[in-house]
């Protein structure tokens, strides 16, 4: 299990990331998320964020240690899972061997995960937003839809060093960004056209093994590491690994705009039942009004 600072390398050909200060909305949308997209890095996006230098393992300690949260062994496909106080969490994070977690056996670190505070702590709402090149059509919402959205598409990740987001690719087509607040970020990013050299992530990409996974050898990832400070912008559609270097607090958001609009209903569409299940809370329902009955579906 990884736990100190640490570093990765891809071990086959792969391309550096594009970094630059700050772009205009228009040249982001034409440059970057207009398909098939391309991955990049914003390094003075979110100074003026109050999150920028407030949100500290030692804030979240103080603010909301007593907050009892789940933690996993891994992003997606957990083997482990835990309940814990955050404040214990945290402890964990900065000092993993010190603490009662570290007993726990798993093949990667505990990670916080899909955690979305927003309706306990609205507060925090106040110290991020959108970066300003981003465009992001689900802000129009209102009300109970507005938190039905920040609830289910935006997230803050906590954890030590080698936490593990497995290679996956986000959900219903949206866009995504990512601010990397505390620690660093190793990314390994995979355009659309190479997802079938990927072998849908069944792969150990710091070690392939290429009689296994011949295809790989044909795939070039962009690959990039992301300091505090700085905002990683993940193009709709492609597949993506990530593992912390040191301890981490990042916040992310999910979102579609006018590039990746009609991709995004393409994808609601083949996956109706999932979108069915994601829309279907009261909140949601009741703030459209909605009612259905659905008898007899089968999808393949």
């Amino acid at each position: 299990m990884q736990t100190a600072e640490t570093e990765f390398r891809y071990s086959l050909p792969s391309t550096g990331i594009e970094r630059v200060e700050s772009v205009p909305p228009e040249d982001f949308r034409r440059l970057y998320e207009q398909p098939p997209g391309k991955p990049v890095i914003v390094t003075r996006a979110i100074e003026s964020w109050p999150a920028r230098a407030k949100w500290t393992f030692e804030f979240f300690r103080a603010q909301y240690g007593a907050d009892v949260v789940t933690v996993a062994d891994r992003l997606f496909r957990a083997k482990v899972t835990q309940r814990v106080r955050l404040g214990d969490y945290l402890a964990y994070c900065q000092f993993p061997m010190a603490t009662p977690l570290a007993q726990v056996a798993s093949e990667y670190p505990l990670y916080l995960t899909s955690f979305s505070p927003w309706s306990r702590h609205p507060e925090l709402l106040d110290d991020f937003a959108d970066p300003e090149f981003v465009d992001n059509a689900y802000r129009e919402l209102e009300g109970p839809l507005r938190d039905w959205y920040l609830n289910g598409f935006s997230w803050i990740f906590i954890g030590p060093a080698g936490t593990l987001s497995p290679l996956h690719i986000d959900l219903f087509g949206t866009h995504a960004w990512l601010a990397q607040l505390q620690g660093r970020k190793h990314f390994l990013l995979f355009p659309p056209h190479d997802l079938h050299r990927v072998y849908d992530g069944a792969v150990n990409f710091y070690a392939p093994d290429l009689e296994r996974h011949p295809l790989l050898r044909e795939a070039l990832p962009v690959e990039a590491v992301i300091e505090p400070g700085e905002v990683i912008f993940i193009p709709g559609g492609w597949a993506h690994q990530v593992i912390s270097l040191s301890p981490s607090i990042s916040v992310t958001v999910n979102y579609v705009s006018r590039s990746n609009l009609a991709s995004h209903v393409m994808a609601l569409t083949r996956d109706l039942p999932g979108w069915a299940d994601k829309v279907s809370v009261p909140d949601f329902r009741r703030a459209n009004r909605m009612r259905w009955i659905a008898e007899g579906f089968r999808y393949e």
